[in-house]
């Protein structure tokens, strides 16, 4: 039997060379190098940054959270500020605010008590200071370019309890506590101040720092934070001190804490309380989670063979849940992807913690997932989140306004990377939230503002359509292209704040290929994906079959071939097939043997209409 396979492969120029459409707030930041058409930061670019020094009490039978910050802000822009606008995270709980989530009626309270605010020692008078949800905007301040100011903050507020949304209690002995302070919102060359309101569902957008937190809890209680601890000796007794430090130094996976320990209670120094001091340098954020009851297993792993450099990587939980055991393994395998393999980029932070809580969610060096019971939910979470350390933590997208970018590549891990993690653990994936809302009437394109979008295709427009899209570029380039691109952008852009056209250009860069003509097409319009075959010819040995594109949207051609003798060939073509701009195109090959069958689509092809994608022997 022979079988030739011949491909038309078309050029990826032509309607290739469109540009992408640059809003007009984007349009100044070009035409002043704050940002290039190359994808890098331009010759002017800025940003502002803050540090903070945080002190905070946390009462685990109160909930109360009572709290000192300091703030050095640094206005690095071209322009005096005349305000400065602050972010009350924990004001989502505030009876008056505005909220796109349901809220237990017992959960709702004051919000963010302020007792007071000075400003470069000076205390700031009531009437300048105006708060609405979650925004607080300090006025009458005056902000020269290149200056700095000094604010302290005194505050209090009481825990969430009963609807953990990202940050709150997750039994009555463990609790994940974020977005705990007031802190100043990031000033750009966008849009200027970020006064998008927290109302549940969006994420968040945050300049970067340094951070130096203390946190004091009663002393049966551990506390795992973002940064490095830096008294251990104050809080741990020697025997966990030990085994903290051979976490840190060695490949196995280490029990720190026990369920035999906890009955011991010899965990912590006894001194009623205890206070816990991190530091974490050049970070956007700190969360913290704090237990009584979890245990902790531990284990580290070079990720820099040239320094040498180790990542301890941990997972604590409640014992009761054993498929958790499995989790610190995952970690530590994602975290040696993404040093070695994709990106390859040395994980960039000295540790991370997945921390049992009551949701999905990713903060610096720190992540809180669900104890899910489907093995394969476990890994393509434990993968998703740990991979956020990337986006939006080291190179610092905006999720608030564009979430696809961050959510979007951590997606797609979930495609790529547990086949690598766990390979005996049977892989498949859902694209019904694209099939099943692509080019309805409340879809939209995935460049779409976060806030804007309707709540039934979220979900489809800032995760699966954007992981997609990337997916469908890395098959393009090639998995060690595609992870250069990807590279190339994170080293321009760590620990500053890229737009989407920065992620477009950097690959449009790095990989030599300009793809507008995909990312207009996928993500700039409104898709409804949806290839068929066209029919089936054959002159002697020879077919021709024809895919058409029949809805918006491009999606690579994977062809199943079934002969009557029922072997089975695979034929593909990347999206550059649709790279001119045609509905039509012919896939041509070579059989001694007639066809039964051709299938077309595979896991990973979005389709609207899967009926027209098959085509039998009887059918000619």
């Amino acid at each position: 039997m022979i079988r030739i396979l011949f491909l038309s492969f078309l050029s990826l120029h032509c309607y290739a060379q469109s540009q992408l459409p640059i809003p007009t707030n984007f349009q100044h930041s070009y035409l002043n190098s704050v940002r290039d058409l190359s994808g890098k930061p331009g010759i002017n670019y800025w940003q502002n940054s803050a540090d903070y020094s945080i002190k905070v009490n946390f009462s685990p039978d109160t909930r109360e959270i009572a709290g000192y910050v300091k703030i050095q802000y640094y206005n690095n822009s071209p322009d005096t500020l005349s305000k400065i606008v602050f972010k009350l995270f924990p004001n989502l709980y505030q009876s008056e605010s505005i909220r796109a989530k349901r809220i237990p009626k017992e959960d709702l309270g004051n919000g963010v008590s302020i007792a007071h605010i000075n400003l470069n020692g000076v205390i700031v008078e009531p009437e300048m200071i105006s708060i609405l949800g979650t925004n607080m905007t300090v006025k009458g301040t005056r902000i020269l370019p290149q200056d700095e100011v000094t604010i302290d903050i005194k505050y209090s507020y009481t825990l969430n309890q009963g609807s953990f949304i990202r940050t709150g209690q997750v039994d009555p002995g463990a609790f994940v506590i974020a977005y705990f302070f007031p802190r100043i919102t990031v000033y750009d060359d966008i849009d200027g101040w970020n006064e998008y309101p927290y109302m549940g569902f969006e994420e968040f957008y945050n300049d970067y720092g340094d951070f130096h937190v203390e946190i004091t809890v009663p002393d049966n209680y551990q506390v795992w934070c973002t940064g490095d601890l830096t008294n251990i000796t104050d809080v741990y007794t020697d025997k966990y001190e030990q085994r903290i430090q051979n976490a840190s130094s060695q490949d196995g996976v280490i029990d720190i804490i026990t369920k035999e320990d906890l009955i011991k209670n010899d965990i912590c120094k006894r001194n009623g309380k205890n206070t816990w001091k991190f530091d974490a340098i050049n970070v956007q954020d700190v969360a913290f989670a704090t237990s009584n009851h979890y245990i902790w297993k531990s284990t580290s792993i070079v990720v820099d063979s040239v320094q040498n450099r180790r990542v301890r990587i941990n997972a604590v939980y409640n014992p009761e849940h054993t498929q958790y055991d499995s989790v610190v393994g995952y970690a530590r395998s994602t975290v040696s992807i993404i040093s070695y393999t994709y990106p390859k980029i040395p994980f960039p932070y000295p540790h991370i913690t997945i921390f049992e809580g009551l949701d999905a969610m990713e903060y610096p060096m720190m992540v809180n997932n669900l104890p899910f019971k489907d093995p394969l939910q476990i890994v393509q979470f434990t993968a998703h989140e740990v991979f956020h350390t990337l986006f939006p933590f080291y190179v610092g997208t905006n999720e608030t306004k564009y979430s696809f970018m961050d959510e979007g590549l951590a997606t797609m891990t979930e495609f790529t990377l547990p086949q690598l993690i766990a390979p005996d653990v049977p892989m498949y994936y859902d694209l019904d939230d694209v099939n099943l809302s692509a080019g309805s009437d409340y879809d939209n394109p995935i460049i779409t503002l976060t806030p804007q979008l309707n709540r039934n295709s979220r979900y489809s427009n800032k995760d699966l359509k954007p992981a997609l899209g990337f997916y469908y570029v890395k098959e393009m380039l090639g998995d060690d292209k595609f992870s250069e691109t990807i590279k190339y952008f994170i080293n321009h852009w760590k620990g500053k704040h890229p737009s989407p056209y920065d992620l477009f250009n950097c690959i449009n860069t790095q990989s030599g290929t300009n793809l507008n003509w995909f990312w207009n097409d996928w993500f700039f319009n409104k898709i409804s994906p949806d290839l068929a075959i066209g029919g089936v010819t054959k002159k002697g040995q020879n077919y021709t079959i024809e895919i058409r594109k029949m809805g918006a949207g491009m999606v690579p051609i994977h062809l199943n071939i079934i002969y009557e003798d029922e072997t089975q060939q695979s034929l593909t073509h990347d999206i550059s097939c649709w790279s001119q701009g045609n509905d039509v195109y012919m896939m041509k090959l070579r059989s001694k043997v007639a066809i039964k069958q051709i299938i077309l689509g595979d896991n990973y092809d979005a389709d609207i209409d899967a009926s027209n994608n098959i085509w039998m022997l009887m059918n000619r």
